[in-house]
């Protein structure tokens, strides 16, 4: 084995690691935006939830606000509503509480 086989050698090991890491780059650079993209849609998609669980808070406290202004009206109305009062005040004590 003369030194011109031993560089041929050499060279054709050397064109092949860079082959192969010219491979690898290309597939890494296939597959990450892949992957970034998951991670954001998973960020997204808690920060929905959080959105959703909030926006069902306030619909709660709404129903329940507009509850208590009917009562109000009731008793406006007809003078005597006192029992459907307390019942909507105790509601409106209890959800206070609960948040």
């Amino acid at each position: 084995m003369g030194f011109s086989e031993f560089a041929q050698y050499f060279l054709e090991i050397c064109g092949g690691i860079t082959l192969l890491g010219g491979t690898a780059k290309v597939i890494y650079s296939a597959l990450k935006p892949g992957l970034s993209l998951k991670r954001r849609v998973e960020v997204l998609e808690e920060h929905d939830r959080r959105d959703y669980d909030a926006l069902k808070g306030i619909a709660d406290r709404d129903a329940l606000i507009l509850e208590a202004l009917i009562t109000m009206l009731d008793s406006q109305i007809t003078g005597n509503n006192t029992e459907q009062l307390k019942k909507t005040r105790e509601k409106l004590i209890a959800h206070l509480a609960q948040n």
